[in-house]
Formats: C-alpha cells, structure tokens, sequence
C-alpha cells in the first residue's frame, strides 16, 4: 500500500458539501474529510485537476441536469479508474461559473492519463481539460479551495 493515510481517506469516503455565493455566483463544493495535514499525504505529489466546462465563464451557471447526469457518469468512471488501486485520490469537486473541477492527488500522472484516456466514453468523448502540477503538501486544496469554508480544516 502506498500511503495507509490516503487509502483510509478513499476508503472511508466521507464527503462535506458547502454551498455559497462568489463574484460569479453561486457555487457547490463536495471535499473529503479529514482534511489531511501535509504530512499525511507523502507519496501523492502531483495534482491533477480534471475541468468540465459546460457554460460561458462569468456566467455563473450551475448544470442543467442532463449535463449533471452526464458528469455524474464520468465521475463514477473516472473514480473507478483511478481509485480502485489507489493510484489517485479524489479530495474534491467543485461546481461553479460553467464548470465543475474534479481535484486528484497521485503519484504518476502519466498513468491517470493513460486511465482516463482507456474509460468508456459516451457518444461523444467527454468534454474535458485536464491540468497537472507538483503539490506534495496539497496546499492547493487548503489554499485555494478550503480557505474559506467553515469546516475544511
């Protein structure tokens, strides 16, 4: 096992849901709990963001429900790829401004990739963007998605 921390935060898959208002509008916001501290996350260096946009950004829409069934799908996909073995852990989703961002912690991007790219797909290929970066401590979910819900550390 890679790191007992982030397998005892997949495995005992407790979400919070905060919901509020931003320049933009409104937004939801599902992150799992606990919140792990820097030190507990030794392994999974890499953030990979996964974006669907389905607005015009500073529109501040929320999904209309076929595209929130058609994310749900993807989500439920994307989280058997990439969570079954642990390769990557899914510590947040954030739904604002015409999209939604799906926020994983791994340790070998090149394979979530690989993953991503090999799941079923609808009709079309889904919709989405995917970003990478070097974030060992997950200051990114600290920092720029939790600092201002109650509750996220």
């Amino acid at each position: 096992m890679r790191n007992q921390r982030v397998h005892q935060l997949v495995t005992a898959d407790i979400w919070t849901l905060a919901e509020g208002e931003a320049d933009t509008g409104p937004y939801i916001l599902r992150f799992r709990e606990p919140v792990l501290k820097d030190s507990d996350t030794s392994g999974y260096d890499h953030c990979l963001r996964i974006v669907w946009i389905y607005a015009n950004e500073n529109s501040g829409a929320l999904p209309e429900d076929d595209d929130s069934s058609a994310m749900a799908t993807f989500e439920d996909r994307v989280c058997e790829a990439l969570e079954l073995d642990l390769l990557g852990a899914l510590v947040a989703v954030l739904t604002f401004d015409g999209a939604r961002q799906w926020v994983f912690y791994t340790f070998d991007v090149a394979e979530c990739v690989k993953r991503i790219n090999q799941m079923p797909q609808e009709e079309d290929r889904y919709p989405i963007e995917l970003d990478v970066f070097t974030d060992p401590g997950w200051s990114y979910l600290r920092t720029e998605i939790l600092a201002n819900v109650d509750g996220g550390e």
